[in-house]
C-alpha cells in the first residue's frame, strides 16, 4: 500500500507541472498561424467612376458598374516562427478585371508582419512592403480586444492605418458568432508599385497644358484670356519663362483612398467580415511649376484676368485631390460563414491547450497526489508486532506414543543414585521425555 501510495504521488506531481508546461510552453509553441491555409474570400458592391482619365474631366453623372472582388489567401512556405502568405486580389467589373498580388511574411504567434526581404509587391522583390512591419493583414491579434492598439496595413500606400474600436463584443447574424467591430481610414499616396501598376491599366502619369486647359477651366481659370491680356507688357525674359512653363507637361500624382470597418473574432483575431465606406483612386495635378510664374503675375495683378489667373492656380494647387474611381463593397455571407467555421475551429483548439488539457491534468494530478499521500499514510501504520528482548522459546509439542504415560523424573542437585541391578532376563521399563 505504501509503495502504491508513492508511486500515486509521484504520478500527480508529475502531471501538475505537466499542467504548467502544457499552459506556458507547450500552447504557445502549437497555437499558431497554421500553414495549410489556402482560402478564397468574396465580396460584391458597386465600382464608381467620377473622372475620365483621358481629360481628367468629371463625368456630368458618375458612371456606376457592379464590382466583384476574390481575395486569395495562401501560405506559401514557414517556418516555426514566420510563414510567407500570398494574397491575390481580383478586381472583376463589366468593363475591366484588374490582378493585384502581394507577398507577407508575418509572425506567426503574434500575426504582425515582420521585417524581411521576402515581402514585396507584384511579384517584384524590389518593390519593398516596409510599412507593413508591426500591422495586420491576413489576420489579427490572437486575443483581440477593445482596449488594444492596431494597426492595418495598406498595400497600395505601403502604410497603415490605425483601427479605432466601434463596437464591442456583440453578435454578428451573418456570422453567428460574437465579433469585435473596428473602423480605419488612410488616404494617401500611392506606393512607387502600386503607381506602376496604375500606369500598367492606362491612367496617364502626366498631362500637357493643352490638355490641362479644360479642367482649369472648369475651376474658372482662363489661362488663354491671361496670357492675351498680359502678353504685350512681358519682357523677353517673362515671355521665354511663360513659353517655358507652358511647354512642360504637368505631372499627375494618385492617392489611395481608403475607410471601412471590419469584424474581427476576438479570440482568434480572425477577419470575419469587410465593409468597405471607400476604397478606390484619386488624382491631382501638379502645378509646382506654375508656382515659377506667381511672382510675374503678381506683378501684374492689375489686370482682372491675370489676377483671377494667380488666385485660380493657387486654389488649385491647394485643393483636394480628384476621385477617379472608388469602390464600395462588402464580404458575402458565405465567406463570412466559412471564415467563422473556421474561426470556431481554431477557437476549439486554442481552448484545449490552453484551458481544457492543462486544467484537465492538473486536476487529475491533484487527485493522485491525494491518493499517493492517503496510501503512504495507510501504509505507514500497519499491524503492530510486539518484538521481546531475546529470542524466545518456540512451544514444545506433546510427546505422542502407544505407551502409557510415565511421569518424568525430576533432575536432582547431586550425582545420580546407584542402579539397582536387574535381573538376567529381565527387560527394563523405559521413560520418555518429551522432544
Amino acid at each position: 500500500m505504501r509503495r502504491w501510495g508513492i508511486t500515486a504521488f509521484c504520478l500527480g506531481v508529475i502531471l501538475v507541472i505537466g499542467s504548467v508546461a502544457v499552459r506556458v510552453v507547450a500552447a504557445p509553441a502549437l497555437v499558431r498561424f497554421p500553414l495549410s491555409v489556402d482560402t478564397t474570400t468574396h465580396y460584391t458592391g458597386t465600382a464608381t467612376s467620377y473622372t475620365n482619365p483621358a481629360t481628367l474631366l468629371p463625368y456630368a453623372t458618375p458612371k456606376r458598374q457592379p464590382v466583384s472582388i476574390d481575395r486569395h489567401v495562401k501560405v506559401k512556405s514557414g517556418s516555426f516562427d514566420t510563414a510567407v502568405v500570398d494574397e491575390t486580389v481580383t478586381v472583376k467589373t463589366s468593363t475591366a478585371t484588374t490582378v493585384e498580388s502581394y507577398q507577407y511574411v508575418i509572425d506567426r504567434r503574434t500575426m504582425k508582419m515582420v521585417s524581411d526581404s521576402r515581402q514585396y509587391a507584384f511579384g517584384d522583390p524590389k518593390a519593398l512592403m516596409t510599412g507593413a512591419v508591426g500591422a495586420y493583414r491576413v489576420n489579427f491579434s490572437m486575443g483581440t480586444n477593445t482596449k488594444g492598439s492596431y494597426r492595418a496595413f495598406i498595400p497600395e500606400e505601403n502604410a497603415y492605418a490605425n483601427l479605432v474600436l466601434v463596437e464591442g463584443p456583440h453578435y454578428h447574424a451573418d456570422a453567428r458568432l460574437t465579433v469585435l467591430d473596428f473602423s480605419s481610414k488612410l488616404d494617401g499616396p500611392v506606393a512607387p508599385y502600386y503607381l506602376a501598376h496604375l500606369k500598367a491599366m492606362g491612367l496617364p502619369m502626366q498631362v500637357t497644358a493643352a490638355q490641362l486647359d479644360p479642367v482649369l477651366r472648369a475651376a474658372g481659370i482662363d489661362v488663354t484670356k491671361a496670357l492675351i491680356d498680359v502678353g504685350p507688357r512681358l519682357t523677353p525674359s517673362e515671355s521665354k519663362l511663360v513659353a517655358a512653363t507652358l511647354a512642360k507637361p504637368v505631372p499627375l500624382h494618385y492617392f489611395f483612398l481608403s475607410s471601412g470597418l471590419v469584424s474581427i473574432e476576438p479570440k482568434t483575431g480572425a477577419l470575419i467580415d469587410v465593409h468597405t465606406q471607400q476604397q478606390g483612386v484619386a488624382v491631382q495635378p501638379d502645378l509646382t511649376g506654375a508656382a515659377a510664374l506667381q511672382p510675374m503675375l503678381h506683378r501684374y495683378s492689375a489686370i482682372p484676368s491675370v489676377r483671377a489667373l494667380s488666385v485660380g492656380l493657387a486654389a488649385l494647387a491647394a485643393a483636394k485631390p480628384q476621385v477617379a474611381e472608388s469602390y464600395q463593397y462588402t464580404q458575402t455571407v458565405p465567406s463570412s460563414l466559412e471564415a467563422a467555421r473556421t474561426a470556431r475551429d481554431h477557437a476549439s483548439t486554442m481552448n484545449l491547450l490552453e484551458v481544457r488539457a492543462p486544467w484537465a491534468m492538473a486536476l487529475l494530478g491533484l487527485l493522485l497526489i491525494g491518493f499517493g499521500a492517503y496510501g503512504w499514510r495507510r501504509g505507514r501504520h500497519g499491524p503492530d508486532v510486539t518484538i521481546g528482548e531475546g529470542p524466545q522459546p518456540m512451544p514444545q509439542p506433546a510427546a505422542h506414543t502407544d505407551a502409557p504415560h510415565v511421569a518424568t523424573p525430576s533432575v536432582a542437585t547431586t550425582a545420580p543414585p546407584t542402579p539397582t541391578p536387574v535381573p538376567t532376563g529381565a527387560v527394563p521399563s523405559r521413560t520418555y521425555e518429551g522432544v
